[in-house]
């Protein structure tokens, strides 16, 4: 079964509603704009047009958020702006640009904190760990949820919780851990069918049909997909009804029933074309174009391909965009065409090279494709023979010199013809071992991240556990017992404070792992959630983070060079915030020459470094820095601050 190309999970959103009252609300709403409004009820009208333009027209959902935006910003309430940038995030998410819906969601999110509005920031983790689900970055994903759940169960909000619940059911399937996926999508469907929740019973029924894909169980998968598509009809939800009939479409192309696939692949793009989702609508575009091939209908599933390639580059979605390259090398095998042939093969290996968290694609088609045109190339080279032969017998019958001339001509043409295909066939087994070679590779690469993934999920739920375990007995021993001998009490604080801590250091290091290498934008985000933590613990000190526009956010560090950087920075900051009592603490990353200086420095009252022992913190720092062979720095002087340095 080609996992790749089948899987697609309806993550639940709960962005928008797609009713048949859309266009009337959107039509009043704008009639309310003709008439004398004030400031703060006309940007209420732009926030409602940019929440339900949302679902039918993300370009103008963007005009009216950016008009919300504007006066927003104007009239200074804190509570609306926060609202109108989360909004104007859930278009940039629909429209499929993550990174700029990744930005608005924390820019909300940090208002959102700073008023201490728990309803909010449970809502906002709950939309960034959809992003960092579509980015793949499970780990991420899941810490977002659990944020947001922990709040959504505390309050008692039952069907938000489940919806939540059946996210994390979709990162336990994608860990291919079905049975827990199927747990938690049972409960969810038990829930929903109970409550009459049928855009999320929907969403969950086709969740738990991709477990059965996996699964291999095709009669289950199909049944939980119709009874999904029939729950979602009910309400509409247009974006799960797309996925349900794309998975199906699926489904019957690799029984090889291509006509029954083709009707669902077809009634799959209609109802994303109601929904303006536009990289969904390519992805089962891209799934008929792969079922024309399937059907040798090369002519038609060439240009869709084509447009699948601009929209899958333009958006970055590199899983699909391996699809695309794979799906066009049997047409141009087909054409003839064997430059294009090995553009687009090398253009997949090397794509494939750099997905350190995606599974390995199935390329054997490429191979079967092969296979197949040169049994083509065979069967019409044996059919040319046979006709030279009966021409040279006809010749032969008529005259004996025109025979012997044919007969002359006729082994001419053979032997080159021999040699052309022996020739052919050469090259034909050397491109069949490079891809074996880059096959071997993409293996290796595969179960080296398996291997990682599998010693950070052990982290994660055995020591993880443990830590846990410890701070909840310190807890039950504060709490349980009446403990009245004050330094035994504050020792069992400082454990529990140490255990928290090394908890964070766990996720730090988890994370690290299950990169094979860390960008720059990722250290960005890594040190400003520190930062932020940071401001929360320390209320004396202002932080500032400044990053040069001159480097690229694309810039990678290997994985162990990218989490040394980041613990020298930490260290530093928290070193600072402990014992310098500075006013403001600078943290700042720019070009230096062919180098990158990252420097942290405060306004504190400094030391003299002759004077002080060497803790384990700076020599740790020393340490990390001589590692990935960097110049450490450190600078200070009594009233005068402390500027630590790292060249890289």
């Amino acid at each position: 079964m080609k996992k790749s190309i089948l899987y697609f999970i309806a993550l639940l959103t709960s962005f928008c509603c797609y009713s048949q009252n859309t266009t009337k609300i959107i039509d009043s709403l704008k009639l309310e704009l003709t008439k004398p409004t004030n400031d703060k009820l006309k940007a209420k009208i732009f926030g409602d047009l940019t929440w339900y333009y949302s679902s039918i027209s993300t370009d103008s959902a963007l005009v009216y958020g950016k008009k919300a935006l504007k006066l927003a910003h104007k009239l200074k309430d804190s509570s609306f702006l926060s609202q109108t940038i989360s909004d104007n995030g859930v278009v940039y998410y629909l429209k499929g640009d993550y990174t700029t819906s990744e930005k608005l969601f924390r820019e909300s999110l940090k208002i959102r904190t700073f008023q201490k509005d728990s309803a909010g920031m449970a809502s906002l983790n709950f939309k960034l760990g959809n992003i960092f689900y579509k980015k793949t970055l499970l780990d991420t994903s899941m810490v977002y949820y659990l944020k947001a759940l922990d709040f959504y169960e505390k309050k008692n909000v039952e069907v938000v919780a489940n919806s939540l619940k059946s996210n994390i059911g979709a990162i336990y399937m994608s860990l291919k851990n079905y049975s827990k996926a199927l747990e938690y999508f049972n409960s969810n469907i038990a829930f929903f069918e109970k409550n009459n929740q049928h855009e999320f019973l929907g969403n969950a029924l086709v969740n738990k049909a991709s477990v059965y894909l996996f699964l291999k169980d095709t009669t289950k998968a199909i049944y939980n997909l119709k009874k999904g598509i029939e729950a979602s009809e009910k309400v509409n939800a247009f974006p799960t009804l797309g996925s349900a009939y794309n998975n199906l479409g699926t489904i019957y192309n690799d029984k090889k029933e291509f006509q029954q696939a083709k009707k669902y692949i077809l009634k799959s793009i209609q109802i994303r074309e109601k929904t303006n989702l536009k990289t969904e609508l390519e992805s089962s575009k891209l799934t008929l174009a792969g079922i024309y091939n399937q059907l040798g209908e090369f002519k038609k599933s060439k240009p869709i391909l084509l447009d699948n390639l601009k929209v899958f580059k333009k958006e970055g979605i590199t899983d699909k965009l391996l699809l695309v390259y794979l799906q066009l090398i049997p047409i141009y095998a087909y054409e003839s065409k064997a430059d294009s042939v090995s553009y687009y093969t090398n253009l997949y290996v090397k794509t494939q090279e750099t997905m350190a968290q995606e599974n390995m694609q199935n390329i054997t088609s490429e191979l079967e494709t092969r296979y197949q045109t040169e049994k083509k190339e065979k069967e019409i080279l044996s059919q040319r023979a046979n006709l030279a032969e009966k021409e040279l017998h006809i010749n032969h019958k008529n005259t004996q010199i025109i025979g012997l001339g044919v007969l002359a001509a006729v082994l001419a043409i053979l032997g080159y013809l021999l040699f052309n295909q022996q020739k052919l066939k050469n090259a034909q087994l050397q491109k069949e071992n490079e891809l074996k070679v880059a096959l071997t590779k993409i293996e290796t690469q595969n179960r080296l991240h398996e291997q990682r993934l599998r010693i950070s999920r052990d982290l994660h739920d055995n020591i993880g556990a443990q830590l846990t375990f410890i701070i909840s007995s310190i807890e039950n021993l504060q709490f349980g017992f009446k403990i009245s001998n004050k330094k035994l009490n504050n020792k069992l604080q400082d454990i529990s404070a140490f255990a928290k801590d090394t908890i964070y250091e766990l996720r730090d290091t988890i994370w690290a792992m299950n990169k094979n290498s860390i960008t720059l934008e990722d250290l960005q985000v890594r040190i400003s959630n520190f930062i932020e933590k940071a401001n929360i613990s320390s209320n004396s000190a202002k932080f500032n983070f400044n990053i040069d526009k001159a480097l690229s956010k694309d810039l990678e560090f290997a994985s162990v060079k990218g989490m040394n950087i980041y613990r020298i920075i930490q260290e530093a900051v928290n070193n600072a915030i402990k014992y310098s009592e500075a006013s403001t603490i600078n943290i700042d990353i720019k070009t230096k020459n062919e180098y990158i200086e990252f420097s942290i420095y405060d306004d504190g009252k400094g030391f003299d470094k002759d004077s002080i022992a060497y803790g384990n913190g700076l020599n740790n720092m020393k340490k990390r820095s001589n590692d990935m062979n960097a110049k450490f720095n450190l600078e200070s002087d009594i009233n005068s601050g402390t500027k630590v340095s790292l060249i890289v």
